[in-house]
């Protein structure tokens, strides 16, 4: 097979003709620093400027600066191998005050930002064959959509140019996460969408100390994300044992689904809630194990009234099921009056025939709680591998709003008091407080442990270590 020699003399990485070669109309790469993802871009913008004569393309960042001062040096540079490859011009002008590439056979590729007024007005009236991206994650999503719905151009035959949305991306919490990373992680990504991670190790042509030498000094939460591709880390985070294929399932290692406690019999199902009626209100079904292990296996989501959450928790969940349900203590607050008497939202769940009672609001007390279940234990039997090495919390891929806050819940410091104490960042944690009001009504993982109920792995595991420290007392007496 001959060299790509779109990607230069050296070719494109694995990950990269995965990029290539995917069908999908839009299209991320990226997901970690030195994977190559400025250069796939250009390279496959330059592709379909080639095969379809008389394209249009558009390049771009949020700033017009950075992308001229990065991609677009990529860009030329690129063009300037694959000349030197052909032995033939193929940059024919370039307009650097429009902002406009012309190339061999008609086509063109525009370039700019997304940041300003102007450009914001220009991407509204473009028509375009396909269009890049370069650091997405830093762009409004009210111009992304924009840009994706100009994939409408027609060329000079008449026909229409395959139409491509190329992204490239460090993992960042934002739409792009949400849009392409997630759904796909859980096995429910749309038709027309694709996630191709590409990791520095990846790329066959960095120095072979790179990794190592970026990665020195570097704080553990910064080499998770931008070496290792998690998009999951964050500075800050309140909760950095959660990894996505530790705690959720199915995942892309382990296609276990979590079942639902319907028709299951389990030693306790519980329910937890923390209510909204502007903001979401988070309602998390759970079931515990005979060894302990917490199983989030469904969730509820959504703002509106009490009237309509209780109806649509009834709908999704056998409430009848639950041993118990908790919920924010704030939801006992007097917030009216009904029939002569004090009334609160507590009060207008019980008249909708769900019965909730209070959480334990400690916040310090509940996250350390919720870290304590997240931890993996070493000497524990995980319940779905059946290896060793285990946390205590699973959740379904089900939950998609409790695995995408989890990770995005960060810490805050308040600065310039002199009770100075980091608090968790008031903002898209409605999931993660109910699930913190669901842990807390369960042990702490500290506390003393009962005995292993006799068909669960822990408690094989402690028979068959009892069984042989015997049999070496025996043989030690023996002698």
């Amino acid at each position: 097979m001959g060299v790509d020699f779109f990607y230069g003399r050296e070719g494109a990485t694995k990950r990269q003709r995965e990029f290539k070669l995917a069908d999908e109309r839009f299209k991320l790469y990226g997901g970690a620093i030195g994977g190559g993802k400025s250069w796939a871009l250009c390279a496959e913008v330059l592709r379909l400027s080639f095969e379809f004569a008389g394209n249009r393309a558009f390049m771009c960042r949020d700033e017009s600066k950075s992308f001229k001062e990065t991609t677009l040096v990529t860009l030329l540079s690129l063009i300037n191998e694959i000349e030197n490859i052909l032995g033939q011009k193929v940059l024919i002008a370039h307009n650097k005050s429009d902002n406009v590439i012309k190339l061999f056979n008609g086509s063109q590729i525009l370039y700019g930002g997304l940041d300003s007024r102007d450009g914001h007005d220009k991407v509204k009236s473009m028509e375009l064959g396909c269009f890049a991206v370069d650091e997405a994650s830093e762009c409004g999503q009210s111009d992304i959509d924009m840009l994706e719905s100009r994939l409408r151009w027609r060329l000079p035959n008449g026909k229409h140019p395959n139409f491509f949305g190329l992204y490239a991306s460090n993992p960042e919490p934002c739409y792009i996460k949400e849009r392409f990373v997630l759904p796909q992680a859980q096995g429910c990504k749309e038709e027309n969408r694709i996630f191709i991670q590409a990791l520095p190790s990846d790329n066959n042509w960095l120095p072979d100390d790179y990794i190592k030498h970026i990665s020195q000094g570097k704080p553990d939460y910064w080499v998770k994300r931008y070496i290792q591709g998690s998009w999951d880390a964050a500075e800050g985070q309140i909760w950095p044992q959660f990894d996505y294929n530790i705690h959720v399932f199915p995942n892309q290692q382990n296609l276990f689904e979590i079942p639902r406690a319907d028709g299951y019999s389990y030693p306790t199902i519980f329910a937890c809630c923390d209510f909204g009626q502007t903001n979401p209100t988070a309602f998390l079904g759970c079931y515990v194990d005979r060894d302990g292990n917490i199983f989030v296996f469904d969730e509820y989501y959504s703002p509106g009234l009490v009237s309509a959450h209780s109806r649509n928790i009834r709908l999704r969940f056998d409430i009848n099921q639950f041993s118990y349900m908790v919920a924010d203590p704030s939801i006992w607050r007097v917030a009216g009056e009904k029939n002569g008497r004090a009334w609160s939202v507590a009060d207008e769940f019980s008249d909708n025939g769900i019965y909730f009672v209070r959480a334990e609001n400690a916040v310090d007390a509940g996250i350390n709680r919720v870290g304590e279940y997240l931890a993996v234990d070493p000497k524990r039997v995980n319940p779905v591998t059946g290896k060793m090495g285990s946390p205590k919390l699973f959740i379904s891929a089900r939950c998609f709003n409790l695995i995408k806050e989890i990770p995005e819940y960060q810490w805050t410091t308040n600065r310039g008091k002199e009770d100075a104490r980091e608090k968790p960042i008031k903002r898209a944690d409605h999931a993660v407080d109910a699930l913190r009001y669901g842990i807390m009504s369960r042990p702490s993982t500290e506390v003393t442990k009962p005995k292993p109920s006799v068909d669960s792995f822990n408690y094989l595991r402690d028979s068959m270590a009892n069984s042989r420290m015997l049999n070496e007392i025996d043989t030690a007496m023996e002698m």
